[in-house]
């Protein structure tokens, strides 16, 4: 009786504090426009996921392949995917040594936007954009459909790194659509930087080997309003749109340095100390009076694996000095605490961040101070490319071995249920309608929420 009540307790708990803490767009209940949903935060209803490997409510295959991750506008679907005439490489799991050096994948295909039904995973369209031969190398874990898209009421951008970017209708028409030349990118890896879609705008970064660029687009008609170069090599990271009480800019992950931008293209601040490839999304948050992003990065083979918390309304350099002082911008930093792949997920009050091998660290958004640290999520879970997503007080956490991780948010990690899906995942999954969107090398699952 008491296990019940306090049960009970923790769900109102719960009810009261997603009521103060989730984005108030409606994006994370009904909607789930592009990479980590509204606001790229990650954030989104409880999944009843209680009847473990039952709760699959479809299971459909794709053509093709494609890492983007599945986004969502009212009872549509939107995938991306490039179909080719020949069988290409065998996907493998965890991170390697050998086969490093990218190449080109032969054979003739098309770059394919994908519409399906959300209750029963029915395709409605199935729309070919670009066709040819793929134009540029590729690391045998990219694929050339790695973008995830972004949407609004209006259109569906789909952006195809070395090939290049368009808008659809909901209905697949396509609008608007420009061919993007092939860029040289470190050890041929390709590029996977998602779009941003933000007030009829479009914002892609384009971090390369040749000439670095933040892109900015009209998501109507396609035409350009602004490029701003960048002193920046290849990267591999999704732009952040950061709304706060003393304006709004776009957050720039890079691995030379961290750098925020007006809507205008003006570059207002940068920030040094990152590892040398610097893929995870900022996260931002309110804390009091307070308003904090965290940016950071954890490349494996890098001293530097930072976690910073900056402050609005930076200007300048505001890298911390060589005697380890942070200055007025940044409120905090753990110098370890970062991931390589997966983007850290802010829930409540609370920075969680995945680590590729399948441990989890929680800090205090508010001050950086460790809540835990490097908590294995248990036998088995490693390999984790796909960021975490948040289910009302639950990480879904998805690995390359096929399983979907559930894990309880306690004083310490819990892990509740593993739920296999037998195939390789890396595509970040999706939540809406109370259900989780999993994207694997070959389908597209949807667990919990309504059935057929």
């Amino acid at each position: 009786m008491l296990n019940r009540l306090l049960k009970c307790m923790r769900w109102v708990f719960v009810a009261g504090f997603f009521a103060v803490f989730l984005p108030e767009t409606g994006f994370s209940q009904e909607n789930w426009p592009g990479f980590r949903g509204g606001n790229l935060a990650g954030v989104g209803q409880g999944v009843d996921l209680t009847q473990g490997d039952q709760s699959v409510r479809f299971k459909v295959a794709l053509p093709g392949k494609g890492w983007s991750s599945p986004v969502v506008w009212g009872d549509k679907i939107f995938v991306t995917t490039s179909v080719v005439d020949r069988e290409g490489p065998e996907s493998r799991k965890g991170l390697y040594i050998q086969d490093l050096q990218g190449k080109v994948q032969a054979g003739k295909r098309s770059w394919e936007v994908l519409c399906l039904d959300f209750v029963t995973g029915k395709q409605l369209w199935r729309t070919s954009v670009f066709d040819g031969e793929a134009r540029g190398t590729i690391h045998i874990k990219n694929s050339y459909a790695s973008e995830t898209p972004c949407c609004d009421e209006k259109v569906v951008v789909a952006m195809f790194g070395n090939r290049g970017i368009c808008a659809l209708d909901h209905d697949g028409k396509v609008i608007w659509k420009q061919e993007i030349g092939a860029r040289k990118t470190e050890m041929g890896w390709g590029p996977a930087a998602s779009p941003v879609l933000h007030e009829g705008v479009i914002y892609q970064t384009m971090d390369n080997d040749e000439e670095s660029h933040l892109w900015a687009l009209d998501s109507a008609t396609g035409k350009t309003k602004w490029k701003t170069q960048r002193k920046e090599k290849s990267n591999w990271a999704t732009p952040f749109v950061w709304e706060h009480s003393k304006g709004t800019e776009i957050i720039t992950p890079g691995k030379g340095k961290v750098r925020g931008y007006s809507l205008e293209g003006e570059q207002l601040w940068e920030l040094g100390g990152m590892s040398s490839i610097a893929i995870p999304t900022p996260s931002a948050g309110k804390f009091g009076d307070n308003e904090l992003v965290f940016v950071s990065s954890g490349y494996i083979m890098d001293i530097k694996k930072p976690v910073f918390a900056l402050r609005p309304g930076s200007r300048g350099d505001i890298t911390p000095g060589l005697l380890g002082g942070l200055g007025d911008q940044i409120a905090w930093k753990q110098g370890m605490g970062g991931s390589y792949h997966p983007s850290p997920v802010l829930l409540g009050d609370k920075l969680h961040v995945l680590l590729d091998r399948g441990t989890l660290s929680c800090f205090e958004g508010a001050s950086g101070k460790p809540v835990w640290e490097k908590k294995s999520l248990g036998k088995g879970g490693m390999g984790f490319t796909a960021s975490p997503v948040a289910a009302g007080d639950r990480l879904l956490c998805a690995s390359e071995e096929g399983e979907l991780f559930e894990v309880m948010l306690n004083d310490t990690p819990e892990l509740v249920r593993r739920i296999k899906l037998d195939e390789m995942l890396m595509a970040t999954p999706a939540l809406v309608k109370r259900s989780v969107l999993v994207r694997g090398e070959k389908h597209l699952f949807r667990l919990g929420g309504q059935d057929k």
